[in-house]
Order: structure tokens, then C-alpha cells, then sequence
């Protein structure tokens, strides 16, 4: 189902928010127990209580971040990945906990609180809905720029406000039903995991691109392409991490973002990166499209372009310049006689006393702009009644009916490739 939420993602930023609320507990009960909100702060505690919502936001931030992979192996990347979390939230929350304490402190006023004084406990709600949705924004934004991807700040804050406030109605719900240090700490891990659970939802919903793992070691797992460019391979560092087949190299291939379309492009491997059966070096992806990379197959989808059941994609039409000739610019309207016919339906007329060249060059009698195709990549030349398809060489090979020939004779219906272009050829 393309259109499908990544529970697997969903379940692991919501326990990762949530064992970081947990562990951030900790310093936050270590600096509040035993003070009371009508009591006067002094200038330590109210550095401690930085200090302290530093450090679970810190906690909560990190552990978000490095749930992006999706794993419990404690792998140098998922290290990273928490560490930058962490610093980046730890320093956010520090103009967050001032804004979220004054913001929090009007509201306590204007309900009746102060130094030795109770007032509402409507107003106390409030302000503590307040403040942990102002933290909340505040931890979104935080992963979003982790992640550093711009699309994920605005995500993560969005993501933040609805958890924060999700969190912070969790945590007086908790204290109406139990009171001192496990309330506290059920609290926050509640505010932990409501924050983690609607900035994946968040990013889930709005996410325009992915691609979902079919075949591999890492079958089932699904990967958001949201950077302009998005690496796939071995190496820890790739957005697309595809590990235990040593056939992926340490960077493999990679996908760009230009305009609303996705371009597939191999890095010069050897192994090669293959799309829908096809070998390539660049190429546009559609739907549904099938990438293979060593044992590795994953399947590449867009928002609001699934097919649903019996969905088949559409042809991909390859580029054909403009003929190189007058001659052949003319046999190109033909549609009858010895021909070749594109996925697009296009015309390409075969003159039966000459030999026709094909290839990327300007120089060649049909030209294919396309980067899979060889400057001269293949020939074809009559001979008493037949025609002959010559490979002259290419690198990424000339098939006839599916299969890699050097040279070949055609037969009425013939299905051709020279490297992802693809043509019937018709006598």
C-alpha cells in the first residue's frame, strides 16, 4: 500500500521519546522534589531547573534522532545521530524554557498564584499545557534540524505542538491519579512519547516520496527520500544504509530531487544499479518503479500516484533526438515498412539498402539522449532480405528479446534495448 504509514517508524520514535522522557526524569525530579510553586526561586534553582529541562529535552531530542535507523544495534551512525540530537535540543531548550517559564508564570498569575499563595487549578493546567507545547515545538524543531533537512524543521515543529500538548494533558491526567515521584516520571515519559509519535506521524503524512525495501537483509524497512539528494550504499554515512551484501558498495547510487521528479543514478560501479530489470546510469523514477542493487530490491513510490490492485505503470518513453539527416528525418513520420518503434509509439523507418547507426553521438543516424546509451552504440544493415542488429561495442550492451547479443538477426516484433531504450522492431 503506497500510501501506507511506516508503523515500524511510528513505534520506534514513540519508545525512543518515550525512554527519553524517562531517562530525563532523573535530573528534572533531582532540582523540583521537595519545591513548591508558591514558593520565592532562588538564582540556583532557577539555573538547576535550565539545567535540568536542558537535559530531557536533550534526552528526548537525541533518542528521536537517532531512531531514524530504525534499529536497536548501538552502531557508531546511531551514536552520532544522539549525540546531535542531544546537543541541538539541550541548546534550543534554553530560550524555550525561558519563554515557556514566562508564558507558564502569566498564566499562574492571572489564575490567582503566588509566593505562599494556591490559586486555580484550571490555571495550573494551563500553563503547563502552555509551557510543555512551547517545548514541544521547540524538540520538533530540534530533530527537525538534526536531520538537516529544511522540509523537517517545519515537520518536527508541527509534529512537537501536538505531542507537547498531547504530552503535557497526559501528564496532569497522570497527577490527578497518582501523586509525587512516579507521577512525575510516568509524565514525562508520556510527554517523551506523544512528542516522538506526532513528529513521525507528522513527517509520515506529509512525505512525498520513499522507497520500501522488497528483497535483502533489511526486507519490510521503508526509507523517506526528503533531501534534495539521497545516498544509497554500504557506508553508515548513506541516507539509505544497505548493509550485510557485499555486493552494495560503501556509495552505490543515488537519487536527486529536481523539481517534483526523482532522477536514479549510478555512481560508476561495476555491480551497476538496475531499474525495473534495466541496467542504468541515469534515469527518471515513476511509481512503482523497481530498483535492484546487488540482492537488494526496493520499490520506489510516490504520494498520490499508487495504482492499487493490477496496477500496471505506464511506459517510459525514451529521449530520441532530432536524425542526424534529412533522410531520416522524413522516415521517421513513416509508419510502414522496416521500422523501429519506440515505448512512445514513435517511428523510426530502416532504409533497406543502408546501414542504420544508433547511438548518443550527433554524428549516428537516430540519436538517443539518453546517458544509458553509448556515443555509437549499435547498427543495423540489410542483407538479402534480412536485417542485422550489431552491438559496436557499448558498455551497458544491446539485447535482443531480453537477452545480451553482439550481433543478431531481426525477426517481425523483435523487442530491442540498447541500454534503457527500448524499441520493437517491425520488417
Amino acid at each position: 500500500m503506497n500510501e501506507g504509514i511506516n508503523r515500524r517508524e511510528l513505534t520506534f520514535k514513540a519508545l525512543a521519546g518515550l525512554a527519553g522522557g524517562a531517562v530525563g526524569w532523573l535530573p528534572v525530579e533531582l532540582t523540583s522534589r521537595g519545591h513548591s510553586l508558591t514558593e520565592a526561586q532562588t538564582t540556583t534553582t532557577i539555573v538547576a531547573s535550565f539545567v535540568s529541562m536542558a537535559l530531557l529535552s536533550g534526552l528526548i531530542g537525541g533518542m528521536i534522532v537517532a531512531s531514524e535507523q530504525q534499529t536497536l544495534e548501538l552502531t557508531p551512525l546511531v551514536r552520532r545521530r544522539f549525540f546531535r540530537g542531544f546537543v541541538i535540543c539541550f541548546l534550543l531548550s534554553l530560550p524555550a524554557t525561558y519563554y515557556s517559564n514566562l508564558a507558564f508564570t502569566y498564566i499562574l498569575s492571572a489564575g490567582g498564584w503566588g509566593i505562599n499563595h494556591a490559586g486555580s487549578l484550571a490555571y495550573l493546567i494551563a500553563g503547563r499545557l502552555a509551557g510543555w507545547t512551547l517545548m514541544g515545538v521547540m524538540l520538533g524543531a530540534g530533530v527537525g534540524v538534526a536531520t538537516f533537512s529544511l522540509p523537517n524543521l517545519w515537520k518536527g515543529a508541527a509534529g512537537g505542538w501536538v505531542g507537547g500538548f498531547v504530552g503535557g494533558l497526559a501528564f496532569d491526567l497522570v497527577g490527578a491519579t497518582a501523586s509525587g515521584s512516579l507521577s512525575r516520571l510516568v509524565g514525562t515519559a508520556m510527554i517523551g512519547l506523544a512528542i516522538g509519535l506526532f513528529i513521525g506521524l507528522v513527517q509520515e503524512l506529509t512525505k512525498q516520496a520513499w522507497l520500501n525495501v522488497d528483497a535483502g537483509r533489511l526486507r519490510g524497512r521503508a526509507f523517506r527520500l526528503d533531501k534534495s539528494i539521497v545516498s544509497i550504499g554500504r557506508a553508515e554515512e548513506n541516507e539509505i544504509g544497505l548493509f550485510g551484501d557485499p555486493g552494495v558498495l560503501a556509495r552505490h547510487a543515488r537519487i536527486e530531487r529536481r523539481g517534483d521528479g526523482f532522477i536514479l543514478k549510478d555512481l560508476s560501479t561495476q555491480q551497476g544499479t538496475f531499474l525495473n530489470g534495466n541496467r542504468i546510469e541515469s534515469a527518471e523514477l515513476h511509481d512503482n518503479d523497481r530498483i535492484k542493487i546487488s540482492n537488494y530490491e526496493l520499490v520506489f513510490h510516490l504520494r498520490g500516484r499508487a495504482g492499487g490492485a493490477g496496477y500496471v505503470a505506464a511506459p517510459r518513453p525514451v529521449s530520441a533526438a532530432a536524425p542526424a539527416s534529412p533522410s531520416s528525418m522524413a522516415a521517421t513520420a513513416a509508419g510502414n515498412g522496416p521500422r523501429l518503434i519506440d515505448v512512445a509509439g514513435r517511428n523510426f523507418a530502416i532504409a533497406p539498402g543502408a546501414t542504420m547507426r544508433l547511438g548518443r553521438a550527433l554524428d549516428n543516424d537516430l540519436v538517443l539522449e539518453d546517458a544509458s546509451v553509448s556515443r555509437h552504440h549499435a547498427s543495423i544493415s540489410a542483407s538479402n532480405g534480412s536485417f542485422h542488429l550489431k552491438d559496436l561495442g557499448s558498455q551497458n550492451g544491446t539485447y535482443v528479446r531480453g537477452e545480451r547479443v553482439s550481433e543478431a538477426t531481426l525477426a517481425d516484433g523483435d523487442a530491442i534495448r540498447l541500454g534503457d531504450a527500448q524499441f520493437t522492431f517491425h520488417s
